[in-house]
């Protein structure tokens, strides 16, 4: 799924040649040929090497079939029980993420799946192996210089071709590429979308309306009447959802001082204007980036004790509050952690642009409207990424259109819709503008209580060794088109959890206790002792510092 807070990168030419170093078995277009498979590149190998992968050709342009070529990649991980049930195919969000994410899933998320079922990825058209498109100019200090001369020099290589990279482009290549995986061996195929991946899935029922024999949706996007410029409001009314989760939480009410969204909102309006707390060297922009991190990666056990330590403000809990700020915003988390550098092939921020500008930006909302309503939101994007995100609706908008973007979807294949009630991304008051669209009684929905963005990788159970409940959902559906997915599991989901470990609040705190205990300053060598010290704890506390440093 998309990291939600990020820089744009501009990735060198250099680099992408150093990544095309590994050999990949390519097949010219022709859908009554069977792959040729061969070896996967590194970012698509499985961890136990059964994972194969091949580059189809395919026409930049499907309405013009025999012009210009591109390569799109195509992995598949057979069935480990050399007898396959049907094929699922994964399609990444973003948009311009590469689906190599799924790849690294085999081994545990998606486990359940792959001793009967063949799991295929088609990375989106230009990004990653599949015609990756990228800016060759380095950045400038002017955002709106810099973000020009990429367009200008991309157009220069594309011409209208560039206007191609789209998501109805990209449903076609899925078309052809399950028709294509079907030369030998005819299969039932399912299709999986997350995030952006819904709207992908969804267009695809629009070009390939009997593609497929089932499509699930995991934290929906709706084809029309949806844009990220809400995105700011969807955050905060969220994060309101969450807030009253935890007055529901007797931990959580016990713990945390305050006792309103109101209340809290009046707390950090009072430290954006320096009037509260001003020894924290938190500001306005970070406050409100660590809202938005921790509501849409779930670290709210790190959340409710920034808030409760903000608004008490003793001399214990400005140096927690410090020691929070440097392990996400000095670099402190990302060398505690080791963070690797990014591999430029795992997105393409010229796909998420141009795709958002011209597909999932129905309801416009102006720029000095979002920098308004964020002086004084608990949750909100940093004011350069708002200056940033509107410089790119103005060079990467209103540059293509088809008949499918913003219409609804409609069609009969067998639908399941999964999402979280927590999902601040794609929320949930969306999805009736998708079920409006339904044509038959086996399109369902089902919303997970306490659940956030991705359900199949998020929803975990309480029992030990068990699979996530969306998991289980959508085994139970494909299992069983015609009837109702059994949602049992849903009783035993985790939920929710307010309160972090004695070892993640001594790393992010500096105190052992995240709420109320003495906190001390600390140094990324006192990190560093503190994870050779207990390496079982840091392991288990690994995914909670991912999540709050990497960004």
């Amino acid at each position: 799924m998309k990291q939600l807070i990020t820089t744009l990168s501009c990735v060198g030419m250099l680099s992408v040649f150093n990544s095309l170093a590994t050999p990949i078995k390519s097949v010219s277009y022709s859908p009554y040929v069977d792959f040729e498979w061969g070896e996967c590149p590194t970012q698509f190998q499985s961890y136990d090497k059964r994972n194969q992968c091949s580059l189809a050709e395919v026409p930049l342009d499907w309405d013009a079939p025999n012009g210009k070529k591109i390569d799109v990649l195509v992995s598949k991980y057979p069935a480990k029980s050399g007898n396959s049930q049907g094929q699922i195919w994964f399609l990444q969000g973003g948009p311009g993420a590469s689906g190599s994410f799924y790849v690294d899933e085999y081994e545990t998320h998606l486990n359940h799946f792959t001793q009967d079922y063949d799991l295929y990825v088609l990375e989106h058209r230009g990004v990653g192996w599949s015609t990756h498109l990228t800016c060759s100019n380095p950045p400038l200090a002017d955002y709106a210089d810099y973000a020009q001369a990429c367009f200008d020099d991309l157009h220069q290589q594309w011409g209208e071709g560039l206007y191609k990279f789209t998501t109805t482009s990209a449903a076609k290549d899925l078309e052809y590429a399950i028709t294509k995986s079907k030369t030998l061996d005819w299969q039932p195929t399912y299709v999986y979308g997350a995030s952006y991946g819904t709207l992908w899935a969804q267009r695809f029922s629009q070009v390939a309306p009997t593609g497929a024999q089932g499509i699930i949706l995991d934290s929906v996007v709706p084809s029309e009447k949806f844009g990220l410029d809400s995105w700011d409001k969807n955050f905060n009314d969220i994060f309101a959802d969450m807030f009253t989760y935890c007055q529901s939480d007797e931990f959580c009410r016990t713990e945390l001082s305050l006792s309103s969204v109101e209340e809290l909102k009046t707390l950090v309006n009072r430290v954006y204007a320096g009037e509260h707390c001003p020894a924290t060297d938190l500001k306005r922009f970070e406050l409100q980036a660590i809202s938005l991190l921790a509501l849409s990666r779930s670290v709210e056990q790190i959340l409710m004790p920034m808030y409760h330590r903000l608004a008490r403000c003793n001399n214990n809990d400005v140096i927690a509050l410090n020691n929070l700020h440097n392990f996400m915003f000095k670099g402190v988390g990302k060398q505690f952690i080791e963070l690797a550098a990014k591999d430029p092939f795992n997105s393409s921020p010229i796909v998420s642009k141009l795709i958002v500008s011209n597909e999932i930006n129905y309801n416009e909302i102006d720029l000095q409207s979002k920098l308004a309503y964020c002086k004084d939101a608990i949750s909100c994007i940093p004011e350069y990424l708002l200056y940033q995100r509107h410089i790119d609706k103005q060079v990467w908008g209103d540059r293509y259109t088809d008949p499918y973007i913003y219409q609804p979807t409609r069609h009969y294949m067998p639908t399941l819709l999964l999402n979280g009630d927590l999902d601040p991304q794609t929320p949930h008051y969306y999805v009736p503008i998708v079920q409006s669209a339904f044509t038959n009684n086996n399109q369902r929905y089902v919303e997970l209580p306490e659940t956030e963005h991705g359900v199949i990788f998020v929803s975990h159970s309480k029992k030990d060794h068990a699979n996530t409940c969306g998991v289980d959902i959508m085994h139970s559906f494909i299992n069983n088109l015609w009837s109702q997915p059994d949602t049992s599991c849903i009783a035993d989901l985790k939920g929710l959890d307010f309160a972090a470990t004695q070892f993640e609040s001594q790393v992010i705190f500096g105190s052992g206790e995240a709420y109320n205990g003495t906190a001390t300053p600390q140094s990324l060598t006192d990190l560093n002792t503190l994870k050779q010290n207990n390496p079982t704890a840091y392991t288990r506390a690994y995914g909670a510092f991912l999540r709050l440093a990497d960004f």
